[in-house]
């Protein structure tokens, strides 16, 4: 019977260490997720800025012909 707990015991330990390192993962995938969220946010705000830039370019060179 002793046997049977220890064994029980064991895999407990290794289910308990597994989700140990599963829940350190996923927090480390959701901070990724965060950083990776806020980079595409400002380039989509720097291609916004540089369409504007180009637009306006596009305008004036359309205004000297």
């Amino acid at each position: 019977m002793d046997k049977y707990f220890a064994a029980l015991e064991s895999k407990v330990d290794r289910v308990v260490d597994q989700c140990d390192r599963l829940r350190s993962e996923n927090q480390r995938l959701r901070q990724e997720l965060i950083e990776r969220t806020e980079e595409l946010r400002a380039m989509s705000t720097k291609m916004e800025e540089a369409r504007h830039r180009l637009q306006k370019l596009m305008d004036r060179t359309a205004e000297m012909v």
